[in-house]
């Protein structure tokens, strides 16, 4: 027995297996050979040159692994195994095979790719229990005659060889699931590629295609596709056909534009579009709501379309080597980012918004002209550069609080000097602009924004409280005094106005008088934006004039929605708009299945406090869950109760977009109808009226608003729209498919 060696066998999976791999061999011991009940050995990762024709007397081997050797031939005995299934003997240097590979008919895999073949022996096609053939990294021109008699063949792998066309045999089989093919000298597609239905994986990258080939479209099962580094210009338009491709790769291709048919390709969660020469990505990204994964390296892009934030479930973004001037901070509102390579640009500051994105674990920033944060920071990886932010935006939120508590304490006329004597980050700037008493020129706020960024780690509240005195504000600097060093028991400054309602009652009536149309009615229960506790991945939704967001009320310990304007677009009409979905909103807290209001905030900006509804929308459990019958025909049944109380009052509710999005879901997948932004109170009134930014869904109104939008609704509106969210709850489809893109009437 060889020295050093356990060369007993083991039974391991119901196989008698001896494992001698990854011991430096340079032969096999001969007590190896004697062993002739062995049904599985394993000699793989050795040294060995040569193996001997005396392992024929092993001929109970079902699988043999001589992988990863120095092996120019393999003997003839291996041909004799009656009962061979698998051989391995891939990575070795071998440059033929042995004659009468044809008797090894119980052969089902075999792997003798990275080699140094120049031909397959013609006997391989005779194996018809054969499953799996890896003969990658050969030396190969072409594939042996007959190849279409392997009708039991699922995986062929032929990459980096040097084939310059497909035997027309190829497409014959029917049985074939994956095909790479990559690296070769590729010209040309064989016909019938259709025929290969069962086909899920193709990969034909680096080749020498000038067209997409012809039949690809038609793979209706095609899970995987990869036609990168090819010179193809064109993606044809019946790609849409793909309608379970998953994973996409095109790196490379000299595409004229980016392909928008692609971002109809709804399943998608891999897209390789890296060194296409792009410039312009299109906002339809936003259609694939899957994607996990997007590389979109190398090409000119100095842009990304706001719409990429809609993609909740990306996690890996690879934007290196562009042209971005600035960081796309849509990317702080992607909730599942985890990888995020912006390497080579030209980007000189990090927004401190970045530090939201809690799961981003990998983050590349090298090779950029980064002042922010400071270089030593960033050379100490992404765990730093996330403290440091999250640091800085701290420091911000601080000082805004600070700020607005000041802003609500004095007049007008002190406002206006000291707001251009001050500086904050933009963000800040921003929320401070839409809360000012008046309007204020924007060339103002760019200067309040050079300012915070000039001053750098020097805007700190005491250097705040400093340049008050010098500014001749002393009753001010003393109140900030009080306020940044006496905190209460939630961490917020004290014996000041609160930044949204305050805690005194001058501080509530001020904020009242912002908001005149709130008085209208009865008073709404006023909730303190302080209470509120914003996590860093909060957004639930956007709309045309405001977003929801996600909040901890800290007094009640329970989840709430908050819906909120845009700061940058508060207009009259979108406040009225918003008031009027709070009247709406206290009315139907009556039934249970209408969203319910709890409150509204006040200051910085109006706001309407809801429930958190724990399971989402309708649409998204639609979309995800093949939804039991019992639970979609209760669902239907509560809405129209919903529907039915809101038409039932005095005067009447008219939704006006009753549709699967606007229908969420409590922790026990009850009902409540939401969205009441484009909601009317029964009376003479358009579709489209000047107070409301969009209008219903095309695909839930009625046809006759199409002739005439200037129509007054009636109940009967929200019952077409009732019946269109009917055929959703049981297709569980889009309405009209691809006939429509998601539009309004406007």
């Amino acid at each position: 027995m060889a020295a050093g060696l356990n060369l007993q066998p083991q039974t391991v999976n119901g196989w008698l297996t001896l494992k001698l791999s990854n011991q430096g061999l340079t032969s096999i011991p001969e007590e190896v050979f004697d062993i002739t009940d062995l049904e599985y050995l394993d000699v793989s990762n050795n040294k060995l040159s040569s193996i001997p024709e005396a392992i024929g007397r092993l001929q109970k081997l079902s699988r043999l692994a001589v992988s990863g050797n120095m092996l120019t031939s393999l003997p003839q005995a291996i041909c004799s195994f009656p009962n061979l299934e698998v051989l391995s003997a891939h990575k070795n240097k071998l440059s033929a095979f042995p004659p009468g590979v044809e008797k090894l008919q119980e052969l089902r895999g075999l792997f003798i790719h990275d080699n140094q073949l120049t031909d397959l022996p013609s006997g391989l096609c005779s194996l018809p229990n054969l499953d799996w053939l890896s003969v990658s990294g050969n030396k190969l021109s072409n594939l042996p005659p007959g190849v279409e008699k392997l009708q039991k063949l699922r995986r062929l792998h032929i990459a980096d060889n040097q084939l310059t066309e497909f035997t027309p045999g190829l497409c014959l089989l029917h049985n074939l699931e994956l095909l790479g093919a990559s690296n070769n000298k590729l010209s040309t597609f064989p016909p019938g590629v259709e025929r290969l239905q069962k086909l899920r994986k193709l990969d034909i990258a680096d080749n020498q295609l000038t067209e997409f080939p012809s039949g690809i479209c038609s793979l209706l099962n095609l899970e995987l596709l990869s036609v990168g580094n090819n010179p193809i210009r064109q993606i044809p338009d019946d790609v849409t056909r793909l309608t379970r491709l998953k994973s996409l790769s095109v790196p490379g291709c000299p595409f004229d534009e980016f392909p928008r048919q692609v971002l109809q390709l709804k399943t998608l969660e891999v897209l390789c579009a890296g060194g296409c020469g792009f410039d312009i990505v299109p906002d339809e990204m936003r259609n694939l709501q899957y994607l996990q994964i997007l590389v979109l390296e190398y090409n000119l892009l100095k842009t990304l379309p706001s719409t990429l934030s809609h993609l909740h479930n990306l996690r890996e973004v690879n934007l290196r080597s562009n042209e971005f001037d600035t960081f796309p901070e849509l990317l702080c509102e992607l909730p599942a980012m985890e990888k995020l390579e912006i390497w080579n640009n030209n980007i000189t500051r990090l927004p401190t918004a970045l530090h939201r994105a809690d799961k981003l674990k990998d983050l590349d920033v090298s090779g950029n002209p980064l002042t922010y944060p400071p270089q030593d920071v960033c050379k100490q990886g992404t765990g730093a550069i996330m403290a440091f932010l999250k640091q800085e935006a701290e420091k911000d939120e601080r000082i805004l609080r600070a700020f607005n508590r000041l802003s609500v304490r004095m007049s007008q006329t002190q406002w206006k000097p000291l707001a251009r004597s001050l500086g904050l980050s933009n963000r800040a700037v921003d929320a401070i602009k839409a809360s000012a008493p008046d309007d204020v020129p924007d060339q103002v706020y760019q200067t309040l924004v050079q300012w915070r960024e000039k001053e750098g780690e020097a805007a700190t509240l005491s250097a705040l409280e400093q340049h008050l005195r010098d500014l001749d504000f002393q009753q001010l600097a003393d109140q900030l005094s009080l306020t940044h060093r006496t905190p209460d028991r939630r961490g917020y400054e004290t014996g000041a106005v609160g930044a949204v309602g305050g805690q005194e009652a001058d501080g509530l009536q001020n904020s009242l008088s912002k908001y005149p149309s709130v008085t209208v009615d009865q008073k709404f229960p006023i909730i303190h934006f302080d209470q509120l506790e914003v996590g860093q991945q909060s957004i639930l939704g956007r709309g045309g004039f405001a977003y929801v967001k996600k909040a901890r009320h800290l007094d009640w310990k329970q989840d709430v929605a908050v819906k909120c304007l845009f700061t940058r677009q508060i207009e009259g009409s979108e406040q009225e708009l918003l008031y009027s979905e709070a009247r709406k909103l206290k009315l139907a807290s009556n039934s249970a299945h209408v969203i319910s209001l709890l409150g509204v905030c006040l200051d910085p900006n109006f706001a309407i406090v809801m429930p958190y509804m724990e399971n989402g929308s309708l649409a998204g459990l639609l979309r995800d869950v093949d939804v039991p019958w019992a639970l979609r025909w209760r669902m239907a049944h509560e809405i129209s109760l919903g529907m039915t109380f809101l038409h039932c009052q005095n005067p009447q509710i008219l939704h006006c977009d009753l549709k699967a999005e606007n229908v969420l879901l409590d922790g026990d997948f009850h009902v409540k109808i939401s969205d009441f932004g484009l909601s009317k109170w029964k009376m003479k009134s358009r579709v489209v009226t000047q107070t409301s930014p969009e209008g219903s869904t095309i695909t839930h109104a009625p046809p006759e608003f199409f002739l005439d939008i200037n129509l007054v609704p009636t109940p009967m509106f929200d019952v077409y729209s009732f019946g269109v969210l009917l055929w959703e709850i049981i297709t569980r489809a889009e309405p009209y498919g691809s006939e429509f893109r998601i539009c309004h009437f406007v």
